[in-house]
């Protein structure tokens, strides 16, 4: 698996980096997990602090495009990015909402 970083940004306002690569490879398009521990190593940054925004494949060729955003800690991740790509991630469960269950309505009340 080859990285090319295309852009490596700091953003101070939000307390992150902002990472664009391509990512080459031979085999299966890779997971998520490999794709975060990959750019981690690249960049220098701690993989669970990482979080993939977009995850783009190129149509006929062996190259992912990838978006990802960089935290120093934990808490910080949490309060930037949205719970749905937090849960996406697997850095937080999700909540099951329970549908409420409906009363089956009786004949006799309709006459």
């Amino acid at each position: 698996m080859e990285i090319k970083i295309i852009e490596n940004k700091d953003n101070k306002l939000l307390e992150r980096k902002e990472i664009e690569a391509e990512i080459y490879f031979d085999t299966a398009t890779p997971r998520k997990n490999e794709l975060k521990e990959a750019i981690g190593k690249k960049v220098g940054l701690n993989h669970d602090f990482l979080v993939l925004r977009k995850v783009t494949n190129v149509f006929g060729t062996k190259k992912v495009k990838v978006l990802a955003h960089g935290y120093e800690n934990a808490e910080t991740l949490k309060k930037t990015e949205p719970k749905h790509i937090r849960v996406r991630m697997g850095l937080e469960a999700a909540e099951k909402k329970e549908k409420a269950k409906k009363e089956p309505k009786k004949d006799a009340e309709k006459k």
